[in-house]
């Protein structure tokens, strides 16, 4: 059971990758542009939705992985993997119904076969005179090193209290986000039915200050600043995940073939590298959301993303191809070839584990320095629609008011006061996440 792998295994492994790869889509599709079945799956939220969807692909990816890898640990591991998966699902299938109830029934139903396969080949093992204690010690054994690693991982976390404050600042806004229809239930016949635009209160351009029913008071049009920085925390998720994330896949793709391959390739992708970083990225970025939006037809905070992930791809690009440069001569890596490894296998399982953690740090601050330039632009008037809930946008709208008079030049404070506290802090969270996995995860710093 251990040492080989059936053919279950194998066909389990495939669809629960399978699995991983449909769900990843959806989740980003989810968050890009909203729900495309409003029609047929009603009160649908698409970012929740979203970020379940990545989180469960996540999950199940980890788990055809570790189907695949054969090792006892493996098998242990992916049973409390599959149960977590399955917990999940019941939870949503008590929770929705219709199209949503089919969808979590079929991955819910892949848990129950995949639990009830390895439980028929553990019980197969013991009863056909294979030792199963001797599968779980050895498993125990092959335990005990990444025990130790976690071990030591946890320690140096604790050991961190900025790490603890930043993660605890990352929920903080995850939890704002996920319960957003809770803590500021949309419905106000001002939206038009799209709850990501801030209900408003009037027409009066002057702000009203936090009162009983605007606990953070309006801006100019008499948006309800509350209700705007509560949603817009969902913006901001959305864009640092989808920029983030777009620069990521496109720079490590661009770093490894250049990187691994060199010569010509190696050349020609870093020229395109250099003449994108030729040009400041905020003002590159201001340049393609004016020629995107009129000819490509794409909505202004689409624009925004997409003109983010042009700018941010070539710092992920040569960061990896200088972390593949140092090791890909390395012993391990010459030695996987000469035994006949594609070059697929040396990147996937020698190459890129050993250089990726330099490119996850990086990745961790910039969500919130993306999120902080996409603010930017939309306070220079480039970025959402007005109306929409966004943080920029809530500052843009105060832009007449952060001076309001001689006799008393901070009256209106809460326009520009509250939404720069959400940015800053939303911005320090991911900065102190940031630093803590470069402390925990960089090679050279954690073991001093």
């Amino acid at each position: 059971m251990v040492g080989e792998r059936p053919l279950g295994i194998t066909i389990l492994s495939a669809l629960y990758i399978i699995a991983a790869v449909v769900q990843l889509a959806l989740g980003v599709m989810l968050l890009f542009i909203g729900n495309p079945l409003a029609t047929v799956i009603a009160n649908f939220d698409s970012f929740f939705f979203g970020i379940l969807f990545i989180g469960t692909g996540l999950l199940e990816l980890i788990v055809g992985y570790y189907l695949r890898s054969g090792e006892a640990v493996g098998w242990l591991f992916t049973v409390g993997l599959l149960i977590t998966d399955a917990v999940i699902r019941v939870l949503l299938l008590v929770t929705y119904g219709g199209v949503q109830w089919l969808f979590f029934s079929a991955f819910l139903s892949l848990d129950v076969v995949t639990l009830s396969y390895l439980t028929a080949q553990s019980t197969m093992a013991f009863f056909g005179g294979d030792n199963f204690h001797a599968i779980l010690g050895k498993a125990g054994v092959e335990m005990q090193p990444r025990f130790k690693e976690w071990k030591f991982t946890l320690r140096l976390v604790r050991k961190s209290s900025l790490s603890l404050i930043g993660a605890a600042i990352v929920l903080f806004y995850v939890f704002l986000a996920l319960f957003a229809p809770i803590l500021a239930p949309p419905g106000d016949v001002t939206q038009g039915g799209d709850p990501m635009m801030i209900p408003k209160d009037g027409v009066s351009l002057i702000p009203v200050a936090p009162n009983a029913k605007h606990p953070f008071g309006t801006t100019a049009g008499q948006y309800d600043m509350y209700y705007g920085v509560i949603w817009g925390s969902r913006s901001a998720l959305r864009i640092g995940v989808l920029v983030a994330g777009g620069s990521l896949i496109v720079g490590l793709l661009v770093g490894i073939l250049a990187a691994y391959y060199g010569g010509w390739l190696d050349e020609v992708l870093m020229r395109l590298t250099d003449i994108v970083l030729a040009f400041p990225g905020l003002i590159l970025s201001m340049a393609l959301i004016v020629v995107l939006v009129p000819t490509v037809f794409v909505q202004r905070l689409d624009a925004v993303m997409l003109s983010l992930v042009i700018v941010g791809w070539p710092g992920y690009a040569r960061l990896i191809r200088g972390e593949i440069l140092r090791i890909k001569n390395e012993d391990y890596v010459e030695a996987a070839k000469s035994v006949g490894c594609s070059d697929f296998r040396v990147i996937r399982s020698h190459i890129l584990p050993n250089s990726i953690y330099p490119v996850l740090i990086v990745f961790t601050l910039d969500l919130g320095t993306i999120v902080l330039a996409a603010a930017a632009l939309s306070f220079l008037g480039l970025g959402a629609s007005p109306g929409y809930a966004d943080w920029g946008q809530i500052i843009y709208l105060s832009l007449n008011w952060i001076y309001a008079k001689a006799s008393a030049p901070f009256e209106y404070w809460f326009t520009f006061i509250i939404p720069g506290l959400f940015i800053s802090i939303f911005v320090l969270g991911w900065n102190l996440l940031g630093d803590a996995l470069r402390d925990v995860l960089d090679p050279t710093l954690r073991r001093k």
